[in-house]
């Protein structure tokens, strides 16, 4: 993993700090998690991305045909509507709009487990998980020491609303 030309950006959240704070809030009308990390994570790269003036690929990797296209529709969303979140709750992220996205957005396209790509993520996303928990974990630790986190390539003032977003930890000690 060292030596792979790869750098790790995930969008973790707590489960039970999740339902905590929007539980009684949304009821039964919460998203599903992974609308609320796909949109941060991607969000997250296309702003790095265009750091660079680079565009970027989207190559998650498959799952079954419904969440396939499931997935595939909240990458559409993105590139014509923007993010989904409340404009105010979420300024303080810098969100962009559905013209950056189209601007840096370009493929999108499914990976098989059998994916070299897909089994490097699987490798990255355990340690990057288990770092919202305990920054000392061993797997994690190593990413950091290895400088293969994209908070260890982002400046200060950036990592904030570019890295790694761990959310509803609050209940964590």
């Amino acid at each position: 993993m060292k030596s792979a030309p790869v750098t790790g950006l995930a969008c973790v959240t707590d489960r039970t700090g999740y339902n905590a704070r929007y539980g009684e809030k949304y009821k039964g009308q919460r998203w599903l998690l992974c609308k609320t990390a796909f949109s941060i994570v991607v969000e997250r790269a296309v702003k790095i991305a265009r750091m660079d003036e680079r565009k970027l690929r989207v190559l998650p990797e498959r799952c079954n045909k419904r969440e396939d296209r499931t997935l595939k529709a909240y990458y559409e969303t993105l590139r014509t509507e923007g993010l989904p979140f409340e404009a105010g709750a979420s300024a303080k992220y810098t969100p962009l709009g559905a013209a950056q996205f189209k601007d840096t957005l370009y493929e999108f396209d499914l990976k098989f487990k059998s994916s070299p790509l897909a089994q490097l993520a699987d490798l990255y996303l355990w340690p990057m998980c288990m770092g919202g928990y305990n920054k000392q974990n061993r797997p994690y630790a190593r990413l950091l020491e290895d400088g293969k986190l994209i908070e260890c390539q982002l400046p200060e003032e950036v990592r904030g609303t570019h890295g790694t977003k761990y959310s509803c930890f609050d209940l964590q000690t």
